[in-house]
């Protein structure tokens, strides 16, 4: 269960500089016939070329009284067309049993150390970059580069590594179809793309979602200020049940 959490919470998430783009949006999340949790994702661009993406989780319903759990992800940096340099990455984490914070700091997009507290216990450890991904950015920031990247060129066939501190990973995004599609919410043209998410550096991870999981989410545009958002995303099959996210409200700033 809290692997799923993670999950949604790393696949979701100041600057003192004029605001170009900001959009949050509300989601639940149901897995099986149960409610499951509702998270908040927001991502910011700037103008002098500065991003900041925070999301936030907390279980509800059947798993918020079997499981209670929040999560709260942020990672800040600076990007342009060709990549996208954290600086600082941070999450903290809180269940019944245990409190944890994990931070990755960088320097010119490199991860620098690893600075992990569990329940008021607290471990650095310096970053020894594999050169084989030494382009690698935090999962938050992974998901910073699909909608530059929609907003810039229309399209969300990506690859990009990602590091969580321990291992690599490679995210793939490629476009299916565009489709009309209706939820509680929301209605109109979206993009139906599939995701997936390898562990590159070690195969036998265990991680809940892996390569060979097909993870769909159907991006469409507000369609006011024509601000990409995920409307919906759908697991087939999880532990669980059937996982579907859907957003319930957004709010865009210029």
């Amino acid at each position: 269960m809290k692997r799923i959490l993670i999950f949604l919470a790393g696949f979701w998430v100041m600057i003192n500089s004029a605001q170009a783009l900001q959009v949050t949006q509300d989601m639940k999340t149901r897995i099986g016939i149960f409610d499951a949790c509702e998270q908040s994702l927001t991502y910011s661009f700037y103008r002098n070329k500065d991003y900041d993406i925070r999301t936030k989780l907390r279980t509800t319903g059947t798993f918020g009284t079997l499981y209670p759990f929040t999560a709260e992800y942020h990672a800040v940096g600076t990007y342009n067309e060709s990549n996208f340099k954290p600086q600082d990455y941070f999450y903290e984490t809180k269940s019944r049993f245990s409190h944890r914070t994990k931070e990755i700091t960088y320097k010119n997009g490199i991860p620098q150390e690893r600075i992990s507290v569990k329940d008021g216990k607290k471990a650095v450890m310096l970053i020894t970059v594999n050169p084989q991904y030494d382009r690698s950015i935090d999962l938050l920031s992974v998901f910073g580069v699909l909608i530059e990247q929609i907003i810039r060129t229309g399209k969300c066939d990506f690859q990009s590594h990602s590091f969580n501190g321990k291992k690599y990973s490679l995210s793939t995004v490629k476009k299916i179809k565009s489709e009309k599609i209706k939820t509680e919410f929301f209605e109109g043209k979206a993009d139906k793309c599939q995701y997936s998410l390898e562990v590159v550096d070690n195969p036998d991870a265990g991680f809940l979602i892996n390569k060979d999981t097909p993870i769909y989410m159907w991006i469409m545009k507000d369609k006011e200020t024509k601000a990409p958002f995920v409307a919906k995303i759908e697991v087939p099959s999880t532990p669980f049940g059937k996982l579907q996210a859907v957003t319930t409200k957004i709010k865009v700033e210029k």
